[in-house]
């Protein structure tokens, strides 16, 4: 952890001279969190194939849909990071809740397609 001395603090013009130590480092870890968030969710509708043989393929419905939407959010979060970057920079960033709604409608819709499993 860097320490602010006194003298650091106020520039000649009588204005904060200190920045921020973060260079883009939270945007950067929000990245990597809905990658990995993606891969998460991906692992799991792979892992519902499971249910193929005794079910059909009416069962990879929910898991495909799953699939797609996390390979849109996915590619979309590659073509995006570097604008949030530069936003994040002009401290003009706004939260990403469009991808992360894109994650949870997923999650809701393999909870959904294993219920439906569970009830057939």
């Amino acid at each position: 952890m860097t320490t602010v001395e006194p003298s650091d603090a106020i520039s000649p013009s009588g204005r904060s001279a200190i920045s921020p130590p973060d260079k883009g480092l939270q945007s950067e870890r929000t990245s990597l969190s809905f990658v990995r968030t993606s891969l998460s969710i991906l692992g799991l509708a792979v892992a519902c194939l499971r249910w193929l043989p005794p079910f059909g393929s009416v069962a990879m419905i929910g898991p495909a849909i799953a699939a797609v939407l996390i390979v849109a959010v996915t590619i979309y979060e590659r073509r995006s990071r570097s604008s949030r970057l530069e936003l994040f920079a002009r401290e003009k960033a706004t939260p990403a809740l469009g991808m992360g709604a894109v994650l949870a409608v997923s999650l809701l819709v393999l909870a959904a397609s294993g219920l439906w499993i569970l009830v057939t």
